[in-house]
């Protein structure tokens, strides 16, 4: 359970009159392991392919005005469990102290308006239906992105969500052209959530450049869920075949599918998840090169001591690389 750190009613002296009551939350994650990555030695594993989340703390502030009508705030900053530092040297491409979220709020019946920097509506579609929720681990992002995106998130973002309509919801995020390097930026995601179907379709389309999309479903049975999507990245960066470093002004060209499925077993669980690109090159400077076609895998196994607190053992085959990893997450 979330720990509420300030909780205040505030009463009107002059009139009596109840005013708005406020709300501030501390939450986060502490994910770390031992394990292996891509020809490494084995060590300590955090905010990792092998881990099932970037470890992070946040502070969530909520704002109850009455009528129906919330406002609130977000921020996340991602923390290094090796040192305890800020983590602005990891894989986050924005280094600043909150580059997971930083972002206020306005809600009510009719939906909720969003400023700044955010998960990608695109992103939160997949998560919906990718079978680890949108894990670190996850083999379907980090084979096709969320989709095109290099990071999960977009700074200076303008988002709008619908309420739920019987299971359907819609997000909207925009960039302005100055905060996107000259380019506006649309992204767009839709989900179905109702009972044992849960749906998503991603899109997200950057000025002068082509749209990138996915489609999933996941079907839960009983103890089982199986998933299934289809993705086409038409615009995102791409990473070296060989020594998987980022080639400098490549722009991809990816299509594949994702198929998955997950047993549970009470506190236990078991997942398998694998992502095959169909179509795979990139063009550089004018010039068209043929990529390598990957097929890259999830094997997890999780043990769930209490809702917050679990321990899990993966491997990963991403890029050709054999990646493995055993740790224990913690959620507040």
């Amino acid at each position: 359970m979330k720990k509420t750190l300030v909780s205040l009613a505030v009463l009107a002296a002059a009139s009596g009159s109840a005013m708005a009551q406020s709300s501030v939350t501390l939450y986060g994650t502490a994910d770390a392991g031992v394990g292996k990555f891509q020809g490494g030695k084995v060590g300590m594993m955090t905010n990792s392919l092998v881990t099932t989340s970037d470890s992070f703390i946040g502070f969530r502030g909520t704002e109850d005005m009455g009528g129906g009508l919330k406002a609130g705030f977000q921020f996340e900053s991602s923390i290094n469990l090796r040192d305890g530092s800020s983590d602005v040297n990891s894989a986050y491409w924005t280094k600043t102290m909150y580059q997971r979220a930083a972002n206020v709020w306005l809600g009510g019946n009719w939906g909720t308006l969003r400023l700044g920097r955010a998960y990608t509506p695109s992103r939160n579609a997949l998560a919906a239906w990718d079978l680890t929720g949108g894990a670190r681990n996850s083999i379907v992002i980090n084979t096709f992105g969320t989709p095109g995106n290099a990071e999960e998130r977009n700074s200076s973002q303008i988002s709008y969500k619908t309420p739920d309509f019987g299971g359907f919801a819609a997000e909207l995020g925009y960039v302005l052209k100055p905060d996107n390097g000259g380019n506006a930026k649309v992204d767009l995601g839709l989900t179905f959530v109702n009972g044992p179907l849960r749906a998503g379709l991603s899109y997200n389309k950057q000025k002068n450049s082509k749209a990138n999309y996915a489609v999933g479903a996941q079907y839960q049975f009983g103890m089982f869920a199986v998933a299934a999507g289809y993705h086409h990245t038409a615009n995102a960066n791409y990473f070296d075949d060989e020594t998987n470093q980022l080639i400098p002004d490549a722009v991809s060209r990816l299509s594949g599918f994702s198929v998955g499925a997950k047993a549970n077993f009470g506190a236990a669980s078991l997942l398998v998840n694998v992502a095959r690109d169909t179509k795979a090159n990139y063009d550089l400077h004018g010039v068209s090169y043929k990529g390598e076609k990957r097929t890259n895998g999830l094997v997890e196994g999780r043990y769930a001591f209490s809702k917050r607190t679990f321990v899990y053992a993966n491997y990963v085959r991403y890029s050709s690389g054999n990646n493995y990893g055993i740790g224990m997450r913690h959620d507040f």
